[in-house]
């Protein structure tokens, strides 16, 4: 992409996402929502001033990336872990409900074959912990019960969704079902989530300790974004999304940090809360641009704008939301959790997407199934933060 077009390009993501986003927010509607109208708006669906290219979208998963460290920074590894079963009963009711109501339901009303209605569903299995989290982190309900419920079952979610798509590309590209490569990769995810945060700890003191001997500015920023960066490649090396990188970053600066290694590897509050500082600019800068880029990435044109063609769009779209909101029942006892965490587990976000994309990149999904696609997980990512902040601000 040449430089003239990627600068105006950012220029016109960041400040649509800005104006847009302050128009929503202003309303009483989530933030997110607002950034990816305003990515329908400057997208190939109305003005075509952006179009989705590999450029921006590095920069949109940098965003989320950052948005996923700022959220392991405030994470509580003990609220997590109580939180545990519910956070694995919602998961797995999540996961298998979408999978097979929707993958059923797009083998019949769009006609499509077997392997690309299972392409549907398990791109719909997924869960957006970005989309949800910051939701959550704006009105201060990240540590709450139903937010740790939310973060865990979220990052299952994401776990299996990267495990299923493993699977599936290996099964599109051979023909056959690998069981060994397919534990490996479980072994690799379980290794990187256990072992990341003592070592992004570790990493922390050294740093500390060259701290005293630097005479550039910008020390603390180097610091955060070069582990950052090294997470998210060691992520993505070990089989994970690259965004867990960024979480587990997140987690070993946390103040609420606990492990094993605790006694050893004990938190320097004023030197982590100094690198948390640095971040914040950049993740408020970075992080919309993903959720603008997600409005990008839809193209109305490609849809089938018939009666019988929306009716089916809308009842695909209904069934996507249903099948994640019915998990909330698994949640807690109280009918305000329940909602809360149903309507978090709704949208489908940047995970979907690499789905979807995958499926078109390997021929699985045709072009109009791909709009189809992309459509549902849109508008599931702008319904689920407004049945979220509707359940956020009102007892159910």
């Amino acid at each position: 992409m040449a430089i003239d077009n990627f600068v105006m390009s950012l220029f016109l993501i960041l400040v649509a996402g800005r104006i847009l986003g302050e128009l929503i927010d202003r309303i009483g509607f989530p933030i997110v929502v607002g950034e990816v109208i305003a990515g329908i708006l400057i997208g190939p669906s109305l003005l075509n001033w952006v179009t989705p290219n590999s450029t921006l979208a590095v920069i949109a998963e940098l965003g989320v990336i950052l948005l996923l460290f700022d959220i392991g920074c405030e994470t509580s590894i003990k609220k997590l872990a109580y939180s545990g079963s519910k956070a694995v009963k919602v998961a797995a009711l999540g996961i298998l409900t979408p999978f097979i109501v929707i993958g059923l339901a797009s083998f019949y009303w769009l006609s499509i074959p077997p392997f690309t209605a299972l392409f549907f569903g398990c791109a719909l299995s997924a869960t957006s912990i970005s989309i949800s989290m910051s939701v959550l982190a704006l009105n201060n309900q990240t540590q709450t019960t139903a937010g740790q419920i939310i973060l865990g079952a979220a990052v299952i979610d994401d776990i299996v969704g990267v495990i299923l798509l493993s699977v599936l590309f290996n099964f599109a590209s051979s023909g056959e079902l690998d069981i060994s490569s397919t534990l490996i990769l479980f072994i690799m995810i379980a290794s990187f989530i256990i072992l990341s945060p003592p070592l992004v700890r570790v990493i922390i003191y050294l740093t500390r300790g060259l701290h005293i001997k630097a005479h550039v500015p910008g020390y603390d920023i180097f610091v955060v974004m070069s582990i950052i960066c090294l997470f998210a490649w060691l992520a993505h090396w070990f089989g994970t999304p690259a965004i867990l990188g960024g979480f587990a970053v997140g987690m070993g600066l946390s103040r609420q940090f606990t492990s094993p290694f605790n006694k050893y590897l004990k938190n320097p509050f004023a030197y982590t809360l100094k690198l948390e500082k640095a971040a914040k600019p950049l993740v408020q800068l970075l992080s919309p641009v993903f959720f603008v880029y997600v409005g990008i990435s839809l193209d109305l044109s490609q849809l089938d704008m018939s009666y019988t063609g929306l009716l089916i769009l809308a009842w695909l779209t209904v069934i996507a939301v249903a099948s994640k909101f019915i998990v909330g029942l698994l949640a807690s006892s109280n009918w305000q959790e329940r909602f809360i965490v149903g309507s978090a587990m709704v949208p489908r976000g940047e995970v979907g997407l690499v789905f979807a994309e995958m499926g078109r990149q390997l021929g699985v999904i045709e072009a109009k199934e791909f709009a189809i696609l992309v459509m549902i997980i849109a508008l599931t990512t702008l319904i689920g933060p407004l049945i979220l902040k509707y359940a956020l601000r009102n007892k159910i």
